[in-house]
């Protein structure tokens, strides 16, 4: 079915003379009444009575009329959905994210968004930085919240915030009772961990980071999540390095140590497809970059 077809009928159909649907569809007459000459021999019915006096709805035209208006109503929406995903007024953008980022820079980011682009639809998958790159490079998701980017050919990394490391410790730990304490005193503590297989590369940096300092990073328990973690911590079976944006989880006879050595930091990264075209993503972009002020 021709859609302009549709549109001239329904001008005709409302004006009721071909000379002044002419004039509203900014045409001329003859080829208005070859086109309604078209739409009626493929639809092998009559639409209009002429003479040459009035112009009149045959019972098939009247019949077509409100069908043909709900039609090209839908698809003018269909049009204007498509202009405004184009726009990155709406759509759905797929973000995953590490489990950490969910207690502050997720909900901040993500009200921020709605605020600016309410039509825009969300799904969000927490999984680890290294599940986000292959989820970006499958196709699976548009946008990643993650800490590192292991395949810099085809992930983009943005650079959020350098996010200082916190120890977790139970409220009858030793460690509890200090103001802030160094990656030394972890050496022989219990250590409770992000799962290396879901995580490698979290834990190839937290590895390397307490093995410059001599202390062995080889986590008893490990989970995919920190509330998990620091639920096993606050039951006194061990102690966690954890990003500071994750202290606002405070479960009972938990506390978080700082750090005294200033480089014990992870990074919170943006990760994009290389070359990603959607604007959804480009907004998600802009949005972080005017939240936080990125930092090396």
């Amino acid at each position: 079915m021709n859609l302009q077809r549709l549109r001239y009928f329904v001008a005709v159909a409302e004006e009721l003379h071909f000379g002044r649907a002419a004039q509203r569809l900014h045409m001329s007459q003859p080829p208005l009444s070859q086109q309604i000459r078209l739409l009626e021999r493929e639809l092998d019915t009559a639409l209009f009575d002429r003479s040459t006096r009035r112009v009149s709805l045959t019972d098939a035209g009247a019949f077509l009329y409100p069908e043909a208006v709900r039609l090209l109503a839908e698809a003018d929406s269909v049009d204007r959905l498509m202009d405004q995903r184009r726009h990155g007024q709406a759509g759905t953008l797929r973000v995953g994210f590490v489990d950490s980022a969910a207690y502050e820079v997720m909900p901040r980011a993500l009200s921020e968004y709605r605020r600016r682009w309410p039509q825009v639809d969300y799904e969000l998958h927490t999984m680890s930085s290294d599940e986000q790159v292959k989820a970006l490079r499958a196709g699976r998701i548009d946008l990643g919240i993650g800490r590192a980017a292991a395949d810099p050919e085809r992930v983009e990394a943005t650079l959020v915030m350098q996010e200082p490391l916190l120890v977790a410790a139970g409220a009858s730990h030793p460690l509890a009772a200090a103001p802030d304490a160094n990656l030394r005193d972890l050496a022989g503590e219990a250590i409770i961990g992000f799962d290396r297989r879901v995580s490698p590369s979290l834990h190839a940096v937290l590895a390397g980071m307490l093995g410059a300092e001599g202390v062995s990073y080889d986590p008893i328990i490990e989970a995919t999540e920190y509330a998990t973690i620091l639920g096993f911590v606050a039951a006194g079976e061990g102690v966690a390095i954890v990003p500071a944006s994750v202290r606002t989880f405070q479960p009972p006879g938990l506390t978080y140590v700082r750090l005294l050595e200033a480089w014990a930091s992870v990074p919170l990264l943006l990760l994009t497809r290389a070359g990603e075209p959607l604007p959804l993503v480009a907004q998600a972009l802009e949005v972080v970059s005017e939240l936080y002020t990125p930092t090396t």
